[in-house]
């Protein structure tokens, strides 16, 4: 009986959710649930706990116990216990027993059953919380290890006109090979063409890596493919723009509680207000982008006098078919692609460029949310964190990220600025010839800066994409760790002295 309301209790938030938001509770969910304080969980069950609500519980309560009171009480065997005993645990335990068999490993085994039962109540709740708990020790161990850095020498930032608000918009596998803007035959961005004169819109940036996590340890810091390491010795980004006085917003779509996402938590948790909105278990499941759109309205209208908002999207990120609203399902046959592409990949590229379509639609309306704001030193800054490989080589036959077989597509990155009327920050787009530099987008910390008119002890200038100084980077891909890094197939080679 104990047993049987334990479990009864411990299920009502998995069906408290499921009646709200029509999917499961998620150790994602969860996450944001363990972070949020006894005042903002008091109201959101204030907002929710409606009559319709507390009457669905109800009747699940009320069912549960009807249902406890008519079984009757029934004795089994010792052969018969000793046999349903052993079958239930051959059936939770032979994936991860075959798992640990196969990889040798004593983690492998404890990983598939954790990853098995974290949807099934009660341990879903006992689960979340050991996530929480691990992935919080190792966000507070990154934590620990960037606040015990430096900050810069001799920060300075030119003097600009107040409030000030800009935003920095990460996109997903977002390959420009398959945008319009950049010249690709579908129209695939429609709503940023319409407004190509106000973008800077650069069409040589590459991503250093083609993974998230990787690709954003370098982006953020200091850190390039030469010296990988470097995030772990000099400030990121954020700190430096917190040196600088700004107040930092986080505004995220990407999953939160995953193991390969801890260093993401971490750089999003070195601005002073993040939000959390992908509360999907899957990768493979329904989180639209325009979730952003509100929390990002009520970021802009904050009073902040100087604030730069983080915005990161989950853009085009396989499986392709989930990021993209059926409204936006245009691209439905062969139309303007290659007549060599094999029948059997169609499908997938048009739910690629469905992605993108619907990309462009989500930028474009960031873009007007800041525009309307008519706020003069403003400014959006838009890059996809990689590119993804869709059938566009010449074999048409592979498709998504591979760093040891690199194609242009992993790596060709769109790469734009809108900027509101401010003199000083148009200033440096008067050169045209920039938009056509090639770029390692690993130094966009130094572009960024450059941009706000930061400038510190070891400031490179040559680094910056916007300045007159400038370099152009060859374009060097592979793992930095394994010391096999190569040009890029497809870009120009330069000998960059520094």
């Amino acid at each position: 009986m104990a047993m049987g309301v334990i479990f009864t209790l411990l299920a009502l938030p998995g069906l408290f959710y499921a009646i709200i938001y029509q999917q499961e509770l998620t150790q994602s969910l969860l996450f944001i649930i363990f972070e949020s304080n006894i005042a903002e969980s008091r109201e959101y069950i204030q907002n929710y706990l409606s009559i319709k609500v507390s009457l669905i519980v109800l009747v699940y309560l009320i069912c549960i116990y009807l249902y406890w009171t008519k079984l009757e009480n029934f004795t089994l065997s010792a052969n018969k216990k000793i046999i349903m005993t052993v079958s239930i645990i051959a059936l939770v335990f032979f994936s991860p027993v075959q798992k640990m068999i196969k990889k040798h490993s004593l983690q492998a085994f404890q990983s598939s059953v954790h990853r098995h039962l974290s949807v099934a109540s009660p341990y879903q709740l006992v689960g979340a919380y050991i996530d929480y708990l691990d992935e919080m020790k190792q966000v507070d161990a990154n934590l620990s290890l960037f606040d015990d850095i430096q900050l810069l020498a001799d920060l300075k930032q030119e003097q600009a006109d107040l409030p000030s608000t800009h935003i920095v918009v990460i996109g997903e596998s977002t390959s420009r090979l398959h945008m319009s803007l950049y010249g690709y035959e579908r129209q695939t961005n429609p709503k940023l063409e319409s407004m190509k004169k106000e973008l800077k819109i650069f069409n040589n940036v590459f991503a250093s890596r083609p993974n998230t996590i990787e690709s954003l340890e370098q982006v953020l810091t200091f850190a390039n493919q030469e010296h990988p390491d470097l995030y772990k010795t000099k400030p990121s980004l954020m700190a430096i723009l917190k040196q600088a006085g700004y107040k930092l917003y986080w505004i995220s779509n990407q999953q939160t509680l995953t193991t390969r996402n801890t260093m993401l938590t971490s750089f999003a948790k070195q601005t002073d207000e993040q939000y959390f909105l992908n509360n999907a278990r899957s990768q493979n499941s329904y989180s639209f982008d325009e979730k952003v759109f509100d929390p990002l309205e009520r970021v802009l209208n904050n009073n902040d006098e100087k604030k730069i908002i983080f915005v990161h999207l989950i853009g085009t990120h396989m499986s392709y078919q989930y990021r993209y609203p059926k409204n936006f399902s245009q691209f439905t046959t062969a139309e303007f692609l290659n007549p060599e592409i094999p029948n059997n990949h169609i499908e997938r590229i048009n739910h690629y460029d469905n992605a993108i379509l619907y990309n462009d639609y989500v930028v474009y309306h960031l873009i007007q949310s800041l525009k309307a704001k008519q706020i003069k030193n403003s400014s959006l800054v838009y890059f996809s964190d990689h590119g993804e490989e869709v059938y566009d080589e010449d074999s048409h036959e592979f498709q998504g990220r591979n760093e040891a077989a690199p194609t242009l597509g992993m790596y060709a990155i769109p790469f734009l600025f809108w900027v509101g009327p401010d003199e000083a920050l148009n200033r440096h787009f008067n050169d045209r010839a920039i938009l056509i530099r090639q770029h390692d987008n690993a130094d966009f910390i130094y572009t960024y800066l450059d941009f706000l008119g930061i400038s510190f002890d070891g400031f490179l200038p040559h680094e910056s994409l916007i300045n007159q100084n400038h370099i152009e980077d060859q374009i060097m891909v592979g793992d930095p760790y394994g010391k096999n890094l190569h040009q890029l197939k497809g870009t120009a080679s330069f000998s960059k002295t520094h």
